[in-house]
């Protein structure tokens, strides 16, 4: 069974990904495939550079993710030009770590992706989880992880349009506003209806 994660910046999908990675599950991080996709001389990466210019070069040949950042979590229009670059080689990408975790013989495979119905992964997966946290706990917790200020994490915590209907489109939804606990909690009453319908 292939399961997708998604939900807003910082609301705790990695939280979820690691609670069914301790049971047992291979998780396929999005946000790592898209960081090896832009690593100096790949193609994402010079088309990257083509697209915004080469400001966002670093003087050692590394995409400067930060200020591109920046950038399109302030213009939505750079932020679909990016998209449009990405999110083709996400799939390919994705698609090729789905297959390889289930020919190694993984019987749960977690696809970690914010980017999950945007970028067309949903298609990839057999249920998805979608994991909701409040507005000001998840800018608080971009700012601790990611070192953002206070207004980058709230660009892009509100970059992010569409979680109510990510929501709505999700087979489980866990709400992580509480305790780690309680996120495992949720994380096993779902195994547990998934099982159920397995049995079925």
């Amino acid at each position: 069974m292939v399961i997708g994660i998604t939900g807003g910046i910082a609301s705790g999908k990695s939280l979820v990904a690691s609670e069914l990675a301790r049971r047992g599950a291979f998780v396929i991080d999005v946000d790592q495939v898209a960081r090896a996709l832009v690593q100096p001389g790949e193609p994402a990466l010079e088309e990257v550079i083509r697209e915004f210019g080469a400001r966002f070069r670093r003087e050692d040949g590394t995409l400067d993710r930060r200020a591109l950042g920046r950038l399109v979590f302030s213009d939505a229009d750079a932020l679909a030009r990016l998209n449009e670059i990405m999110f083709p080689r996400l799939r390919a990408a994705t698609e090729k770590q789905v297959r390889e975790a289930v020919d190694r013989g993984y019987s749960m495979i977690v696809v970690d992706a914010a980017v999950l119905y945007e970028a067309g992964l949903d298609a990839l997966v057999d249920r998805v989880i979608c994991v909701t946290a409040d507005e000001s706990v998840r800018v608080r917790r971009a700012m601790a992880r990611s070192g953002l200020s206070r207004p980058e994490a709230l660009d892009r915590v509100k970059a992010q349009v569409g979680l109510e209907e990510q929501a709505r489109r999700a087979d489980f939804v866990v709400e992580n506003n509480g305790s780690p606990d309680d996120v495992a909690r949720q994380v096993d009453l779902i195994l547990e209806r998934l099982r159920r319908e397995c049995q079925r």
